[in-house]
């Protein structure tokens, strides 16, 4: 009977099945010319993959890698389909000029081996600019200046007395900044974040940790690492300053967030001032002689130290519920409205569009389609998503258009009604309401319809009208069908939820017996709240409930507050006792989307079933003592 229920159900949604979007994994690297001493970004990227739980990268061994592998992740959601990226990212520069070919990366994921396309890269003779721009590029292993250092007029900086203080010497010419165009914003209101990297001395630096954003839907302006850099004054001194990592941040939740550090590794040198006493002429002119590059190795003293950026609390405050609009669901910026009809006159032959065009500056990616309530006789299809956005602007500008099909069987004049769409424009502090106006459209018989003549009218068999009215009726018969088989389903998943509750109810009894009458770690179900939401069907309170049942058992289980449960701290207590970080990270990685469902303006229900049993398999390993990998 469990047999028959699924094969039922497969066959009624084997459509929306095949609409999914399969498992890819793909390579490329940017860009795919360089000239030598250049950087080069390699991209590893899995698409729609549930469990990841490896990626094995190509040989790199021509390459000095500079920065990664870094990881990263999004999601995304067109006509009601949502698609996730989790990838990893290289920083590499090649050892010599010529033609590389990048073998294929190799992935598990979801139980399959996964391969990715070999990729080609052409290194030139080449040589970067001398001008500003990519004159000494810390992050390629070269210097923070120029082999030639007289970019300064003052070159004490360089040279290293006899006796001073080193840390002092390097905490002045040499640190990481954090700014932030501001620190208090709304949900979904931008915030743009920039780390540099402040230097007077010469050095080979790297990238040994990028910051990370948990909460924020992130969009990097820029390459991270790029050669580029800017010369400023600070407390009047001159710096070379290069971008460590630009993002402009959309807060997906309420609170104080944490923009975490940055981290770069150098090794810096310096001139002995002892030297320069054995030799004649000054010390501007001994460098502009022979440059570092001609100095002995006796002359230098190298010193190594780690950089790290302060971190950067945002407070990020919650939209306001005075005057929200019904229709509000999620929309922050400053936007307008266009919307009309391909054509108003056609025949029931043709198919019509309504086509919704929402233009403006805000956060355009997480913008959804209206609530539209069509006229009776008018049936619409799920809307074709055409976006067009300039995500280096701040905010993301451009347009996103919701393209509706639709059909109409019977000819006659029909009214679109008007749709409103509100958005919370936060310059102004308040919700705006944008409303289209009625839209009418006459549609005319069809040639494909055939006019009844009465007194040549075929009378149809027996078998004709049963045929008939079971087609022109099979919604009528396909609802109720697939009603009967769901209700079937949600009982016989209650049965063997009892069962497995039954089981698990004995094999704690024989636990307690086993272990001398004491209790294993979790004699109750941690998720109940979650999974009387999940049978109900109701998504916004399951992710609510999962949310805070699942940081409420981290929180007992690890022996921390609840208010201070977040990425960074699973990862150090789960490091802690010795789990795995493939399993810290899935265990993240189920926060992260748990936080995305809750915290945007649309839930997919889709999802509701696997996070449960994710999250419950998280709960029964933390129970029978060893944490085991949650398969999202």
């Amino acid at each position: 009977m469990k047999k028959i229920l699924l094969l039922i159900f497969l066959l009624l949604f084997v459509v929306q099945y095949k609409l999914l979007a399969q498992v890819r994994f793909s390579a490329s690297v940017s860009p795919s010319v360089i000239g030598k001493n250049e950087t080069v970004e390699l991209r590893l990227m899995i698409e729609n993959a549930r469990d990841v739980e490896q990626i094995i990268p190509p040989s790199l061994k021509d390459f000095i890698v500079l920065s990664g592998p870094n990881q990263e992740s999004s999601m995304e959601t067109i006509n009601g389909v949502t698609k996730q990226y989790i990838g990893l990212t290289y920083q590499l520069q090649p050892k010599r000029k010529g033609n590389f070919t990048i073998g294929p990366a190799i992935a598990k994921a979801d139980g399959k081996v996964l391969k990715t396309n070999t990729v080609i890269l052409k290194v030139t003779n080449a040589t970067a600019s001398t001008n500003q721009n990519n004159s000494g590029f810390p992050f390629s292993g070269l210097s923070s200046f120029d082999d030639n250092p007289m970019q300064h007029t003052d070159n004490s900086d360089y040279i290293l007395k006899k006796g001073e203080n080193i840390p002092n010497k390097i905490a002045k010419n040499i640190f990481i900044k954090v700014d932030a165009d501001k620190t208090s914003c709304y949900i979904g209101e931008p915030v743009v974040v920039n780390y540099k990297l402040y230097t007077r001395l010469k050095s080979e630096s790297n990238i040994t940790k990028n910051p990370s954003f948990n909460g924020f839907s992130v969009i990097d302006l820029g390459q991270p690492g790029s050669s580029f850099y800017d010369i400023e004054k600070l407390n009047g001194r001159q710096y070379n300053v290069y971008t460590l990592r630009k993002s402009q941040l959309y807060p997906l939740q309420a609170g104080q967030m944490e923009a975490e550090k940055a981290e770069v590794e150098n090794n810096i040198h310096f001139v002995k001032e002892d030297y320069f006493k054995s030799r004649q002429g000054n010390t501007n002119t001994i460098l502009e002689d022979l440059g570092f590059s001609g100095l002995p190795a006796d002359a230098m003293q190298d010193e190594k130290v780690t950089l790290q950026s302060k971190p950067l609390i945002i407070t990020v405050k919650p939209l306001p519920d005075s005057n929200k609009p019904a229709s509000f669901n999620g929309a922050v910026g400053n936007f307008s409205l266009d919307a009309g009809v391909e054509k108003s006159n056609f025949s029931t032959d043709d198919g019509g569009k309504f086509q919704f065009t929402i233009t403006g500056q805000g956060n355009m990616e997480l913008i959804n389609a209206p609530e539209i309530s069509w006229p009776a006789g008018i049936e619409a299809y799920d809307p074709k998503v055409v976006a067009s956005l300039n995500k280096q602007a701040v905010p993301v500008s451009g347009s996103k258009g919701f393209e509706y099909t639709f059909t109409v069987k019977k000819p006659g004049t029909y009214t679109l009604p008007a749709v409103e769409y509100s958005y919370f424009n936060p310059a102004l502090n308040s919700y705006k309401i944008m409303t289209t106006k009625p839209v009418v459209i006459t549609v005319t018989v069809g040639k494909g319809k055939k006019i009844v003549v009465q007194n040549n009218l075929h009378e149809p068999s027996v078998n004709e009208r049963f045929s008939f009215a079971i087609f022109s009726n099979r919604l009528w018969i396909i609802v109720p069908v697939a009603l009967i088989v769901l209700a079937g389903l949600f009982f016989w998943v209650k049965k063997e939820n009892r069962k497995e509750q039954a089981r698990a109810i004995a094999n704690t009894e024989e636990e307690i017996k086993l272990n001398g009458g004491e209790k294993p770690r979790v004699l109750f179900n941690p998720l109940a709240n979650t999974e009387y939401c999940l049978v109900q069907q109701n998504s916004k309170g399951f992710y609510e409930a999962l949310n805070n049942e699942l940081r409420q058992f981290l929180a007992t289980q690890l022996s921390v507050p609840v208010e201070i449960i977040n990425g960074k701290k699973i990862a150090e207590e789960l490091d802690k006792k010795g789990v795995a970080v493939s399993t810290s990270l899935q265990v993240q990685q189920l926060l992260n989307d748990v936080e995305w469902q809750l915290y945007t303006p649309f839930t997919a229900e889709n999802k509701m079933p696997e996070m449960y049993r994710a999250a419950d398999r998280i709960v029964h390993s933390f129970s029978q003592g060893t944490p085991i990998n949650t398969h999202v």
